[in-house]
């Protein structure tokens, strides 16, 4: 049974409650001039720097204060705190994805310093693969931004901005994290300085994670180790500057396996036992970039930047399964018995992935009242892949337990590559229309070209090389004429092409049957609508938004017929609606912060007959509730407290999976984080967070792995 609707309404207005305390207090509280001040942040969402109340999109930002008082190890995690983004991890423990607005992390576009994090040959898009503690802030774009960003970003960006030198010549910082779910260690370390314009930074990390702990016990084989190491070096200037940048991140995860003992037909067992194991899934990035301010009186700004990666991903699972012949090779044919079939299959796949690309953007002035955004940005990647398989397919008579008919050898070795470029020509164009008043308009021409050069396995067919190109345009209006209140709508339009992974190979990783490419899929399109309103006083902070999405040859996966396994297709549109609600209120005079985060969604599917579902496995209301404390919030003394008392919280959601409707239950955590900082400039600090303080068992949506039980986070760290 799913929750009522009047559940899911007490599960609002409880986001609410806090509010209620805030009406009388908040209306006759008088601020002295000069008692707070805006906070202003600086976004670069529209591709430069802008003042986040004149975007026209949704846009969320958490800083290096926000990532420094609470202590994750998971970039993933660190973006939970965002109304309409969620954290998937599947059955990775330490492979985390982040969903916005309830769509798939394949959808959305990640970018470290304007390098784009692509794979192609993965079922659930890609995961943030660096170390928390590189990173200056991080901007989340809430709805399609294929304009600027390209076809990836369908669904929106995360677009993460690293550190980079010091405010001295030398520089040392040192964090340690111990998070007690899982028995995990992190070290993070940097060194970094300027002099002379000259800046430079080098750090190194890693985590060493157990498996993780549950209220319902320990789950085998969630255990992760990664590393991670950085170096960068600048230069700057008074009009401009330049670096190099070489990233380097190493993974190994343990994945949990499946087992599913079945009593099959006269009472003998069948089922499926499925062991998996990431051993390697690696990122190295080389990068350089230049920028060069105020050229000519028109010529504002010119950007250009570089990039080579490579990401390796080596993936295995050992199968053990027995089910009846639903193919009818034996039972549908005369003179045959009705017979089990029995797989066991060893797989492993290792998938290298080469990445070139990069940016050319300038920025003009025209006139007085416009400033154009025009660029060109190019990424190619090529993927070699090898699947190795071992195995052997036998069948047995569902009467007597005796073999029937031949067995079947399984094992293969195939090798393929493929390859997909992708070419981007793009303006926006800025319009100061009047005072307060600010139109932006944009275009994109996309060019796509993707084929299987190499390819030794009979099953799948290259059907030739992929081309196809598309125009997207975006408008938007903001209107900043009230002090501290911005409002804005925006159309956008959203592009996205299948990847390698869904036109040429397919996959056989995490299921005992194979999901099968389809060279014939239509790339995505959609069509978006958004209003929305901040108002932020130094006191006051609301950010809301309405939106809506009409996508159109959704691409998903089915069943085929027989039980035969399931193939990558296209469905007729996906349709999401939904708002959110930031808002929060500062007590000046006691540092107190009552805050809540909610998210009202709802997705709905049609298939390609006309089928409509909305069970989506999307919760329709999800969100935060708390308080904050700090005694830094009017001054800024060497020593400061601070504290975090907090509801996570999601309504029920339902999924249909085939004809099989899931059911993922509601579930609520309370946490409490406390910290401090001290020292001359606040060098040390220090936290403590306790997590799931009720110990409530529960799964998010969309989640296999149960999430962890009550434990403890430390955080320690300092910068010379």
């Amino acid at each position: 049974m799913s929750v009522s609707k009047t559940k899911r309404t007490i599960w609002a207005a409880a986001a609410m409650l806090p509010w209620l305390a805030l009406v009388g207090p908040a209306a006759a509280q008088e601020r002295l001039p000069g008692e707070a001040e805006t906070r202003e942040v600086t976004v670069t969402a529209t591709r430069t720097e802008k003042d986040l109340m004149e975007v026209p999109m949704s846009v969320g930002v958490i800083s290096e204060e926000n990532m420094k008082r609470d202590p994750k190890t998971s970039v993933a995690d660190i973006l939970e705190t965002m109304p309409g983004v969620t954290v998937q991890d599947g059955s990775m423990a330490g492979g985390k994805r982040v969903l916005i607005r309830g769509e798939s992390p394949n959808r959305a576009l990640i970018l470290i310093d304007g390098v784009k994090i692509s794979e192609q040959k993965s079922m659930s898009g890609s995961a943030i693969l660096m170390d928390s503690s590189q990173i200056e802030r991080i901007e989340v774009i809430k709805g399609p931004a294929s304009v600027l960003y390209g076809p990836e970003a369908i669904a929106g960006v995360i677009n993460i901005i690293t550190k980079k030198g010091g405010a001295k010549p030398f520089g040392f910082s040192q964090r340690f994290i111990l998070d007690s779910s899982n028995n995990s260690f992190t070290s993070q370390s940097a060194v970094f300085g300027a002099h002379n314009g000259f800046n430079y930074r080098f750090s190194a990390g890693g985590t060493e994670a157990n498996e993780r702990r549950t209220p319902e016990g320990t789950l085998a084989n969630t255990s992760y180790d990664n590393r991670n190491y950085s170096g960068r070096l600048g230069y700057d200037w008074e009009n401009g500057g330049f670096y190099v940048k070489v990233d380097r991140y190493e993974s190994t995860l343990a994945l949990p396996g499946v087992s599913v003992p079945v009593v099959g037909p006269m009472g003998r067992p069948m089922g499926l036992d499925l062991a998996m194991g990431l051993p390697q899934w690696d990122r190295e990035t080389v990068s350089a970039g230049l920028e060069l301010n105020r050229l000519t009186e028109y010529l504002a700004k010119l950007k250009l930047s570089l990039y080579r990666q490579n990401m390796k991903k080596d993936f295995w699972n050992d199968m053990r399964s027995t089910f009846p012949d639903a193919a009818g090779q034996y039972w549908t044919i005369p003179g045959r018995l009705p017979a089990f079939v029995n797989n066991s299959l060893y797989t492993g796949t290792f998938n290298d992935q080469d990445s070139l690309g990069g940016t050319i953007q300038s920025e003009w002035i025209l006139g007085r009242s416009h400033y154009l955004i025009a660029g060109l940005d190019y990424n190619k990647d090529d993927l070699d892949a090898t699947d190795t398989r071992r195995g052997l397919r036998t069948y047995t008579s569902i009467m007597t337990g005796a073999p029937v008919g031949p067995p079947v050898n399984l094992d293969g070795l195939y090798n393929y590559s493929a390859e997909q470029s992708t070419l981007g020509l793009f303006a926006q164009d800025e319009w100061t229309i009047a005072d307060g008043w600010t139109a932006t308009l944009g275009l994109r021409e996309t060019w796509v070209e993707s084929e299987l050069t190499a390819n030794n396995n009979p099953l799948l067919n290259s059907a030739g090389a992929r081309k196809d190109s598309r125009l997207v345009g975006n408008v938007g209006l903001v209107y900043s004429g009230v002090e501290n209140l911005s409002l804005r709508a925006m159309w956008s339009q959203g592009y996205r092409f299948p990847v390698l992974n869904q036109l040429y190979l397919g996959t056989v990783h995490g299921d005992s049957e194979p999901t099968y490419p389809n060279p014939d899929l239509a790339p995505e399109t959609s069509n978006n609508y958004e209003i929305g309103a901040r108002f932020n006083d130094g006191v006051w902070d609301v950010d809301f938004a309405l939106f809506y999405s009409d996508a159109k040859n959704y691409i998903t996966d089915e069943a085929l017929p027989g039980g035969a396994g399931r193939r990558f297709v296209n469905m007729d549109k996906a349709r999401t609606y939904g708002a959110e609600l930031g808002l929060s209120h500062t007590f000046l005079d006691c540092g107190l912060t009552p805050y809540t985060t909610v998210t009202w969604l709802n997705r709905t599917y049609t298939q390609a007959d006309g089928q409509k579902t909305d069970q989506t496995a999307t919760p329709s209301f999800s969100g935060r509730t708390g308080l904050k404390w700090a005694t830094d919030v009017a001054s800024g003394p060497d020593q400061v407290f601070y504290a975090d008392l907090y509801l996570n919280w999601a309504v029920s959601a339902e999924e249909l999976s085939g004809q099989e409707v899931m059911e993922h239950e509601a579930w609520q955590t309370l946490n409490l984080t406390l910290g401090t900082e001290w020292g001359g400039e606040r060098k040390w600090n220090a936290s403590l967070a306790l997590r799931n303080i009720g110990d409530q068992a529960y799964a998010q949506a969309r989640n296999t792995l149960a999430d962890p039980g009550f434990h403890v986070i430390l955080g320690v760290g300092f910068e010379y």
